[in-house]
């Protein structure tokens, strides 16, 4: 099923009429067959195990905003923020809510830090990490490939803790806990979706799958800094370079996990001229996932910003369906 969407936020582009046309603001709705990821075959089941216990994040403060409440929490590497809203327009005063762990790009806090006091107005916690760009370190490492492997599974291992942390809060409705990325975020959050069955529904924005693809044809310069440097490190043919990464990778790549997606919790959306991560890469993931719903934006990476309140109707839109809560 394919259908045509027109959201008004892009009304006012002179272009706007030729960019549908090209692309549309295409869905693609879910298809009951699901194309297997040979890669999740060979799952590492002990991969995400930490050998010493985690201990709880230590709160750094609380402060109360208007409508719900604010805890800035510090976990083994990372920050997150947890917003406890008071009342929300679809959940009223009940003592346990839904929840949603919120992941950012590599760089920058403005559009979590939206959605999460957006999902506040309605009732739903959120536990938003924070961006610290310490993916792009890897390029200044001696073995880029590996650095870059280690902090992907640390970001995971970090998200892991935040689940654990989250479904024991009295506040948090356990059997309702969803999980929404962008960009790199949300390849960290398929991969973490794959992994733990207590995500029961994601929203990923500008994600995909098949990181040694990715890695090789963004043209994101911090990306082009790791490829180059992982060039540079190993005395391999391109095709051999490509291959040997994606082997390296493989533990931290959304397509390994993607046959363990539930087409149905799962949104996507991407944009169609991505440059950072590719539509092929996109679509990848769509196809290993079973085909969930998916809506292709005719943008660019970064300039699919513009469509950033119609990405939150939708999100949240996706969550109210998975979850069954009441409309206003």
């Amino acid at each position: 099923m394919l259908s045509v969407i027109y959201p008004a936020t892009l009304r006012w582009i002179g272009l706007i009429g030729l960019a549908v046309n090209l692309s549309g603001c295409l869905y693609y709705g879910h298809y009951a067959a699901r194309l297997e990821s040979p890669a999740a075959m060979s799952i590492d089941p002990d991969y995400f195990h930490r050998e010493t216990p985690h201990a709880p994040p230590k709160v750094l403060y609380h402060r109360e905003r208007d409508g719900y409440t604010i805890e800035k929490l510090q976990f083994r590497t990372h920050t997150a923020f947890l917003y406890l809203p008071e009342e929300g327009i679809n959940v009223k005063s009940v003592p346990r809510r839904p929840a949603v762990i919120i992941l950012p790009i590599t760089q920058g806090d403005h559009y979590t830090k939206e959605m999460a006091r957006f999902l506040a107005q309605y009732g739903i916690i959120s536990l938003r990490f924070q961006s610290h760009g310490h993916l792009l370190t890897a390029k200044n490492s001696e073995d880029a490939l590996t650095e870059f492997e280690a902090l992907l599974k640390e970001d995971v291992m970090d998200v892991l803790e935040g689940i654990d942390w989250l479904g024991a809060q009295p506040s948090v409705e356990n059997e309702r806990i969803g999980i929404v990325g962008i960009s790199m975020g949300a390849v960290i959050g398929s991969v973490v979706t794959g992994v733990d069955s207590r995500i029961r529904a994601g929203v990923f924005i500008l994600g995909g799958g098949d990181l040694a693809g990715i890695l090789f044809s963004s043209k994101e310069p911090s990306i082009v800094s790791i490829r180059k440097r992982i060039e540079e490190e190993e005395d391999l043919t391109r095709k051999d370079l490509l291959a040997e990464t994606a082997r390296r990778l493989r533990n931290v790549d959304p397509l390994t996990y993607a046959a363990r997606l539930d087409p149905g919790r799962i949104l996507m959306i991407n944009a169609y001229f991505d440059q950072v991560i590719k539509r092929r890469y996109g679509k990848a993931l769509w196809e290993a996932a079973g085909e969930p719903p998916m809506v292709m934006l005719p943008t660019g990476h970064y300039s699919a910003a513009t469509f950033f309140d119609y990405a939150q109707r939708r999100m949240l839109a996706h969550f109210e369906k998975v979850f069954g809560l009441e409309k206003k």
